[in-house]
């Protein structure tokens, strides 16, 4: 009777020891979370290129709190608790916005190998209601190789032609799709080429919106057994038409936006970017009137062949700046091509492209485009620490950076 007892307590001493175990392991772990959660940190930086409202702070203070800049500024009180990193010798700029990106989506030319061939026929297919969440891996290395190079944010581009489908924006980090997920629904992408069966098939899709716009007071009629794809493409199309989402127009030539223009000049809440080719700046007037910003691949274009056998060089950035046209810039081509933005902006800033212009291309003005400045674009408070830190300014040096920090957490060495 005694021994059954001793087993009794023995088996309980080890049942309330498991369970004292178990509680003590959980608060320690509430403890770290919370820690986690409330932690403070204070970045101190040499030059701070904030791309808003305080521009270039010199010997600046970043104050990061829940992923967040908390406070920013050049007389900011360090809190006691916060823990402290150190750049008093490096330059700080925002995370870079990619704002028509195809990385790990396909393989495609670049707009200027497209304007000196003929260009493929569009299909004669309405893909508005493809999304490219369909085409993303979020395990693909290619995500983790862009972050490293500084691209905190990416607007990725359906593939094909014509009405390519719905855009979508990541953060190149995690392990699932929703981890990485900041928009869904971001823009609808079109291709656009003269004298082919696509202009139709966008006109038809804007008067069929424009048509269900004008029913939309009215009671549902008996149509409600339409097919689904072909009502979701309308809706989308009369979101386009009240401009809730962006209509981003790839245009390889000056004949395609004027023709793109003048379709769409009947609709004005329309909220369109052109992603423009070589010689679409031919076109500029018109977007100047019309203040449409445009997208461009952030290079010298080079026309040569056997009937000129002199080399044309074209400095498209310079001809838009000339116009005083808003610039978003997209680096062409995979990987490897896109890694190397800030070598393209360094480059183009040796001859006579404005810094302000290149470093709010790749930032601010990518994320007003988008409608996503009030979380990325800038460093400013309220939104979140996307950070990168280089060696220096990397439109007056080796564009080298140091440490990528993604939403107040380091995301490694380059």
């Amino acid at each position: 009777m005694a021994r059954d007892f001793d087993s009794r307590s023995k088996k309980q001493g080890r049942s309330g020891f498991f369970w004292l175990s178990l509680c003590l392991s959980f608060s320690i772990f509430l403890d770290i979370s919370a820690y986690a959660n409330n932690r403070i940190l204070a970045l101190k930086a040499g030059t701070i290129y904030t791309a808003g409202e305080q521009g270039l702070i010199k010997n600046g203070i970043l104050i990061i709190k829940d992923g967040k800049i908390l406070e920013i500024g050049d007389t900011v009180a360090i809190p006691q608790e916060a823990e402290i990193w150190d750049y008093s010798d490096q330059f700080v700029m925002p995370g870079i916005v990619s704002p028509d990106s195809n990385l790990t989506i396909f393989k495609r030319p670049s707009l200027d190998e497209i304007v000196w061939s003929i260009p493929p026929e569009p299909p004669g297919k309405n893909l508005a209601d493809y999304p490219v969440l369909y085409s993303i891996y979020p395990e693909h290395p290619d995500f983790q190789l862009a972050l490293r190079a500084g691209l905190t944010t990416l607007a990725l581009s359906p593939p094909g032609e014509g009405i390519s489908g719905l855009g979508a924006i990541i953060q190149p980090s995690g392990q699932t799709l929703s981890d990485m997920l900041l928009k869904d629904r971001a823009f609808l992408k079109i291709h656009v080429y003269v004298n082919t069966p696509f202009w139709n098939l966008l006109k038809g899709a804007l008067d069929g919106a424009n048509n269900q716009l004008k029913k939309s007071g009215n009671k549902e009629s008996q149509e409600e057994s339409e097919d689904k794809k072909i009502k979701e493409k309308t809706e989308i199309f009369m979101d386009v038409l009240e401009g809730k989402l962006p209509l981003v127009a790839e245009c390889p030539d000056p004949d395609s936006v004027a023709h793109l223009l003048a379709l769409v000049s009947q609709y004005p809440k329309i909220k369109l970017i052109i992603r423009g080719g070589p010689y679409t700046y031919k076109a500029g007037h018109i977007l100047k009137g019309k203040k449409i910003p445009v997208i461009l691949e952030p290079r010298i274009h080079i026309k040569a062949s056997f009937a000129n056998p002199y080399q044309e060089i074209i400095n498209t950035v310079i001809k838009y700046q000339g116009l005083g046209i808003e610039i978003a810039f997209q680096a062409y081509g995979n990987i490897q091509d896109q890694k190397h933005l800030l070598h393209y902006l360094n480059q183009l800033h040796e001859l006579g492209v404005s810094k302000d212009i290149l470093l709010k291309g790749i930032t601010i003005i990518p994320a007003q485009l988008l409608g996503i400045d009030s979380d990325v674009g800038s460093l400013e408070p309220g939104k979140w620490a996307d950070i990168l830190i280089l060696r220096g300014n990397p439109l007056e040096n080796a564009p080298l950076i140091d440490k990528v920090i993604l939403r107040g957490k380091e995301a490694g060495p380059q």
